[in-house]
């Protein structure tokens, strides 16, 4: 097993999130805290999430999928407001 002198580099945390991963990187993010708090931080901003249903649930969010919804509701109270 290949040991990395240094943390991850910022592209290569850029990469992991898009899904390109080699076995290296892979092995490196399973035994450094430090790249694997980073790589945690990087996706949650990669992406947007909800706390959704009954339970409260964090759920990934599409960003087209939450402008459909607003724009759903936006039409639901323009409707209600025009009755």
């Amino acid at each position: 097993m290949q040991l990395f002198a240094a943390h991850l580099a910022d592209a290569e945390i850029r990469r992991y999130v898009a899904g390109s991963v080699n076995a290296e990187t892979e092995r490196h993010v399973r035994i450094c805290a430090c790249c694997a708090l980073r790589l945690a931080n990087a996706a949650q901003q990669a992406v947007w999430w909800e706390r959704r249903g009954p339970f409260g649930r964090l759920v990934r969010i599409d960003n087209s999928q939450a402008v459909d919804e607003l724009l759903s509701e936006i039409a639901s109270e323009q409707r209600h407001e025009a009755a």
